[in-house]
Order: C-alpha cells, then structure tokens, then sequence
C-alpha cells in the first residue's frame, strides 16, 4: 500500500471519529438537564455489569442481563416517546421557524411587560428539550400564534384561565389553566406565594423557562432549574429570553433569596 492510499485511509478514519464524536455530543446536548439523563446513567451501569459478567464467564447473569436488555429497549422506547418526538422535531426545524420564534418571544415579552405594569400576575411555561404535555393536559388545550393582546386577555382578571399557567411550544400557545407542580412548602422559598412556589416546582422537574409577573409588586422573574432569578426590566428580560430560550442557553450562577440579587442572569461562558 503506497502513501497516497495510507494518507485516505487516514483521513477516511479521522473523518469517521469526528462524525462520531459530533453525533455522541448533540446527543448530550440533547438529554442534559433531562429526565433522561438519568437514565442513561442507568443503561451504562447496566452495560458496565453486563460486561463485567461477559469477562468473569458468569453466564446465569449475562445471559438474563442480556435478555432483560432487549426488553429494556422497547420499554424505553415507549416510555420516552414524547422526548424521541421532541428530539426528531428539533432535528428537523428550520431556520424560518426560529426567526418566527424569535418574534415570538419579542411579543411575549411585551406581554410580560403590560401585566408588570398592572400588576396582573401570570405564569407561563416555555418549552425547552422536556416535554410538557402531562401538564398541558392539566390545562385547556389551545392552539394560537403568540401576541401581547392574547397573553394579556388570558390572565384578565376575572377571566376563567387567570390562575393557571399558560404553556408555549415554540411560537405557539398550546394550552392555558394548567396546573403547574408546587415547590415543597418547607424548601428555600417557602415564602414565597403559589404561583412563584408553582414555577419553582416545574423548574426542578424539567428544563422550561417558567416566567411570573407578581400581582402584589408588579415585578417580573424567571424560574429554571428550581431557581427563582431576580426582578428583571423589560430590556433584561428580551435578553434573557433570547439567551435561555433562542439559543437554548442554560443560566450560570443565579442567586438565591439569601444572596443580594444581580440584576441580570448571567449565562454560562
């Protein structure tokens, strides 16, 4: 073999380790700050006892690990369907649609804005990489372009959906009146009220950017990663919006209630 055929072979192997590596760590972007990142932690103690069994020769155990493992498989695929979907949908959106989600937000936050002034309280989820359908279902169903006038006559007072959480999916709201789940009341901010303790809680139990506007200071927050961030302006809030949710960021150091509050979230370099 001359040096012309290694120097192909070398570059055909280099090629095939990046495409390899590029897929392993989209894949990890895809299932960080997930539910299912736990259970990939499980499926590779599960492998790594599998394989430990394979070289001891244990073959009672590797034989019914292995059999459990093509089961596991299917059941997985079951259980997951909702992120499989989310994870396919993400895989094929185009350019278009984020331009139409990045407007999305500028009216959102706009919104968020005429709510603070009123001092109109509000809860609305946005939807990362977890899905939320089973909250969704909690909720009215719907299935509207997001605009300014829509989320405020959605938490109106006295409108039938003013005290539940309104969940976005993309530039869409799907549903309204949803039941959101409480932070524990005896947590860090067990002195807050339902609606901030509301937000906290689906923040601990998936990825979204959960937005409240008080109703008793007018103020406007954001909930992530069963963390309350600090009151935001309007200009602070579009720039949190477009970091966390646009570019699909994640939040760096966001205080805690105990420590003085910066007044912009600062995302991970």
């Amino acid at each position: 073999m001359n040096a012309l055929s290694l120097g192909a072979v070398n570059l055909r192997d280099l090629l095939d380790i990046l495409l390899v590596a590029a897929l392993l760590y989209q894949a990890y972007k895809l299932v960080v700050n997930t539910r299912a990142v736990n259970v990939v932690r499980g499926i590779l103690v599960f492998a790594g006892v599998w394989v430990a069994a394979q070289v001891l020769g244990l073959v009672t155990l590797s034989d019914l690990l292995g059999r459990a493992g093509t089961v596991g498989l299917f059941a997985l695929v079951v259980l997951f369907q909702p992120e499989l979907r989310a994870v396919l949908e993400r895989v094929g959106r185009y350019r278009g649609r984020e331009e139409q989600a990045g407007a999305a937000l500028q009216e959102l936050a706009r919104a968020m804005e005429r709510l603070a002034e009123r001092k109109t309280g509000a809860l609305l989820a946005i939807e990362r990489r977890t899905p939320l359908g089973e909250y969704a279902g909690t909720g009215v169903a719907l299935d509207a372009k997001i605009s300014a006038p829509f989320i405020e006559a959605l938490f109106a007072r006295n409108a039938p959906l003013h005290d539940g959480g309104v969940i976005i999916q993309g530039s869409r709201v799907v549903a309204a009146g949803c039941l959101f789940p409480l932070q524990q009341s005896d947590g860090t901010y067990r002195r807050y009220g339902t609606r901030h303790r509301a937000a906290i809680g689906l923040s601990e139990l998936s990825d979204a950017v959960v937005l409240i506007v008080s109703e008793e200071r007018g103020s406007m927050r954001i909930a992530l990663g069963g963390r309350l961030g600090p009151d935001l302006n309007g200009t602070e809030l579009r720039e949190q919006l477009r970091v966390l949710v646009y570019d699909y960021e994640d939040l760096g150091d966001v205080p805690s209630p105990e420590t003085p509050a910066k007044r912009v979230m600062e995302p991970q370099s």
